[in-house]
């Protein structure tokens, strides 16, 4: 007997990740994508078909996934440059400090 995805999809909880992300707590963000990512693997676990009537919403949530992966990915990358300018002007300051400025 072919066994089909449910019908319930997995929501996607944007509005708290887009809060975390706008708190600039990305670790927040990144628990909340993996969280939705442990369910939509549990409802698609074993041998699941999808039925062409859910191919679409199935198809959306993950273009809405992967967008907020990339946002995510995208501000960490930034933080984490940020984080580098930030060291590089500290070992300045106490270049300066040392020299005698």
């Amino acid at each position: 007997m072919t066994r089909y995805a449910p019908d319930d999809i997995p929501a996607l909880p944007v509005e708290a990740i887009r809060d975390a992300l706008g708190r600039a707590d990305l670790d927040a963000a990144a628990a909340l994508l993996e969280a939705h990512d442990r369910a939509v693997r549990l409802v698609l676990a074993g041998d699941v078909l999808l039925d062409p009537r859910q191919a679409q919403r199935w198809a959306n949530l993950q273009q809405e996934q992967q967008a907020l992966l990339e946002e995510l990915t995208r501000l960490r990358d930034q933080t984490g440059e940020q984080l580098r300018q930030l060291q590089r002007h500290q070992r300045g300051a106490l270049a300066y400090l040392r020299s005698g400025g």
